[in-house]
């Protein structure tokens, strides 16, 4: 899984809001599940945070 948190937001760095998250996942191969997944381990790593901003609803902390 550490793997596949660097390639999420690695991804959702260079998205910049473009895609959802879900969809942003899907691009990358990964199930709508494990997407959450995926964002609920980068949450508690304090990676991301929720934004209202753009269509993505997270974005990398900087």
């Amino acid at each position: 899984m550490e793997k596949d948190k660097e390639t999420f937001l690695k991804a959702l760095k260079q998205n910049e809001g473009k895609l959802d998250e879900r969809a942003l996942g899907s691009s990358l191969g990964f199930s709508k599940e494990y997407t959450d997944e995926l964002i609920a381990a980068l949450l508690a790593d304090e990676k991301i945070e929720y934004s209202t901003d753009s269509t993505s609803n997270y974005q990398v902390k900087e």
